[in-house]
């Protein structure tokens, strides 16, 4: 089973996930990213790789914060940064007492790294189920209008949807069906 959710910016997404995902946290490794805030402004992003307790959706910014990708402010991102840390999970993927794999979020900045590509397509095939937030194509543009991106990610991100739909479920996150989504991820998680 995979299984992503997808929706607009701030609608709850990775709140829904996280919730879900509570009663698994021991047996959860994955890549998450978190929102960081320098006066209650988000400046930047930073990838962590998780192996047990999440950390929490947003953090305040200090310099040399480790694992930050992306600086809003100097329109700057680092895909290396990314690349290591999904390395990270799929090795981390390989430990038995892994049981579930968590991206949150996915189909950004990485979207032309090959590194990150192939390691993303071995978890999504290695047997081990993942579940995770994909970006929505309205909030990849809104990122590539901030970062200066080209229109090939697009292309990829629309490559990307197609094979997560192909290998699981893409759950569109509304205002209509966010209460009713908590009920399904844990009947979805149940076998866990």
């Amino acid at each position: 089973m995979n299984l992503f959710l997808q929706g607009q910016f701030g609608i709850g997404k990775s709140s829904l996930l996280r919730k879900a995902l509570e009663p698994y946290s021991l047996s959860i490794t994955g890549l998450v990213t978190q929102r960081l805030l320098k006066n209650s402004k988000t400046i930047g992003y930073r990838a962590i790789r998780i192996n047990g307790a999440l950390p929490p959706l947003e953090t305040i910014y200090t310099p040399g914060c480790q694992g930050m990708f992306i600086h809003i402010s100097n329109r700057q991102f680092d895909i290396s940064v990314l690349e290591k840390t999904i390395l990270q999970v799929e090795q981390d993927a390989q430990n038995p007492d892994c049981k579930l794999i968590l991206l949150d979020e996915i189909g950004g900045v990485e979207l032309k790294s090959e590194v990150f590509a192939d390691s993303l397509l071995r978890i999504i095939n290695g047997g081990k189920p993942c579940i995770g937030v994909l970006k929505s194509a309205p909030n990849l543009s809104h990122a590539m209008s901030q970062l200066s991106l080209d229109q090939e990610y697009l292309s990829l991100h629309n490559r990307l949807e197609q094979m997560i739909r192909r290998k699981g479920e893409l759950i569109p996150v509304t205002f209509e069906n966010r209460e009713d989504l908590p009920e399904y991820l844990r009947r979805s998680l149940s076998g866990f």
